[in-house]
């Protein structure tokens, strides 16, 4: 239970002047509804021997107007559970959110962000759903037990005792079965989890599927997963059905034995009132031991929902802030890699080797090499997307771990080659890395990027919405767009990583001649599989299977005979 005693004092406790309003009012409510067998004893022994109208009246008119205030409170008492369970689920969707963007890009490697999209919102909802539902149903039956308990001991102690014989059985069938409802619960999350994260796979590749003639087959595989979790849902709702079996039998056996012991003690002098007073009160105990047997049955469900909740809640942060962390005011682009090895986890290869190199500032510098050989790699180390497994990197002579994050990455712009977009308008996305961007730094942007002109000829110029991932843009102008957002912000360090990929050849010179003219102020790190654009830097770094097997300037590499002089020749012929 600790991880729902961490949920209660984490998220419930700031909200425990409302539910102390809500128990107070639940045991209110209670009190209410046994006053009926109270009323019932007074019928049976006052009302209905002598004939008194009046009290009878009296009595009815009182409990009617009892009764429209209890479901005034009882709707009151809703109406403040729903409010805090939006609120808990809020709070956790926002740390979850906040979580997330503070890890490093390691753990993005080995989850699915489908499965990560169904904590942040389908496990913080279910926390709702069933802190809503079930919060209300333990405070009203537990102030239903008590109330109960105390009614039963007050009226024959030794007849009570008879009737609470049921809790312990029901606890009992429970346990037995609780065991199992646990796997079982598990199971069903992470397959919900897995489904979540098929459906987000297939259909932002709808376009793969339906270009391969794949309908059928996702439909199939997505029957298949389908059945495995209704199957899981089948079984829960088997064993529970059982347990809710299992507890009205055992409360019928003790309902019957009260009865017959309450007409023996009615023979022996008890009054009829006091009999059906008992007999009721001890009906409307069966009810709340039910419910809450059917409440600890959920609250397996919750306990696996919430430990996955906390498990994403307590990830350790690997990348983050040292505590002498420095904030620089402008880099000016020295760049030193000294004895640098990165490791993935779930790769038996090792991304990058034994790196050492230095870059003065305001040089062009060009990685080329062969798909895998650790170009991209390298260039993530710098923005700290991952840390180094060994070794140090310095910028401008600092070790980039004694920079502060902010810092360090809006002084180093990224342009990846897939180019990401977010829904909004096109404005939007290119002041996305400085949002106190002015209309007119953006248009400079757009032009130096030779994406305005296509803006200008949208509907709505710079405020044209461009749908989820950059949607209605083709390849190349999502591209200038975020070469145009790179630009923006100015950087000190600037990462093409082979950027122009999707540029028609027009298009490239044009931005080609504009990043000539930028790229003389600042560093820049390129990454290309064309020779015609690694010629042209300064220095080109050479990698292969994570290592630098080359390094120098053009006409150096081609005197080396080596492997750059070889792709050299290939491209040429």
């Amino acid at each position: 239970m600790n991880t729902l005693s961490r949920l209660f004092r984490k998220y419930v406790a700031q909200h425990k002047f409302k539910l102390v309003i809500v128990v107070f009012i639940s045991f209110f409510t209670s009190l209410i509804t046994y006053l009926f067998g109270f009323i019932g004893k007074i019928m049976v022994d006052v009302v209905i021997p002598q004939k008194n109208i009046l009290l009878l009246f009296s009595i009815l008119g009182g409990y009617s107007l009892i009764y429209l205030f209890t479901c005034f409170a009882k709707s009151f008492n809703r109406y403040q559970i729903a409010a805090v369970g939006q609120k808990i689920v809020f709070s956790l969707r926002r740390d979850l959110h906040q979580k997330l963007q503070s890890l490093s890009m390691r753990y993005f490697d080995q989850h699915k962000v489908g499965k990560l999209v169904a904590r942040v919102m389908d496990d913080a909802d279910v926390v709702e759903r069933i802190f809503t539902t079930t919060l209300v149903a333990v405070i009203t039956n537990v102030a239903a037990l008590i109330v109960a308990v105390v009614i039963l001991l007050s009226l024959d102690y030794k007849l009570a005792i008879v009737a609470l014989i049921a809790l312990p059985l029901s606890a009992i069938s429970f346990a037995v079965m609780s065991k199992r409802l646990k796997t079982i619960s598990s199971d069903i999350r992470a397959r919900n989890a897995e489904l979540y994260s098929h459906l987000s796979e297939v259909l932002t590749g709808a376009e793969v599927v339906k270009s391969f003639a794949q309908e059928k087959k996702e439909v199939r595989n997505f029957f298949q997963r389908s059945k495995h979790l209704i199957r899981l849902f089948i079984k829960r709702t088997m064993i529970s059905t059982g347990l809710g079996t299992t507890s009205a039998i055992i409360s019928a056996c003790c309902m019957g034995v009260i009865l017959w012991l309450g007409v023996l003690k009615v023979k022996a002098g008890w009054s009829l009132g006091s009999m059906l007073w008992f007999y009721s009160t001890t009906a409307l105990l069966f009810g709340p031991v039910n419910s809450l047997t059917s409440i600890l049955v959920n609250s397996q469900y919750l306990m696996v929902v919430v430990r996955r909740i906390f498990g994403l809640l307590d990830e350790k942060v690997e990348i983050h802030d040292s505590e002498q962390a420095i904030s620089l005011e402008k880099i000016e682009g020295q760049v030193m890699f000294r004895h640098v090895s990165l490791k993935y986890i779930k790769s038996k290869n090792t991304g990058l080797s034994e790196i050492s190199f230095e870059i003065p500032k305001g040089s062009r510098v060009s990685l080329i090499g062969p798909s895998g050989s650790g170009k991209t790699s390298l260039v993530n180390l710098l923005l700290r997307l991952y840390d180094c497994t060994t070794g140090y990197i310095f910028i401008d002579g600092h070790n980039i771990k004694d920079i502060k994050l902010t810092s360090l990455r809006s002084s180093i712009a990224m342009v990846s080659q897939e180019a990401s977009m977010f829904s909004g308008t096109v404005a939007d996305n290119i002041k996305y890395g400085r949002m106190d961007a002015s209309a007119n730094e953006i248009i400079t942007a757009a032009k130096m990027a030779e994406i305005h002109d296509f803006i200008m000829s949208l509907s709505d110029k710079y405020e044209t919405e461009i749908g989820e991932r950059g949607m209605s843009l083709s390849g190349g102008q999502k591209q200038r767009l975020c070469i145009a957002r790179a630009l923006l912000s100015n950087p000190g360090i600037l990462i093409l990583d082979d950027s122009s990929s999707a540029l028609d050849a027009e298009t490239e010179t044009r931005i080609q001649k504009t990043l000539d003219k930028v790229m003389k102020e600042r560093t820049c790190f390129i990454i290309t599989h064309r020779l015609r654009t690694a010629m042209q830097a300064d220095i080109i770094i050479v990698m292969s299977r994570g290592k630098i097997v080359e390094i120098g300037s053009h006409s150096e590499l081609l005197e080396l005979d080596g492997f750059y002089h070889r792709i050299y020749n290939k491209q040429s012929t």
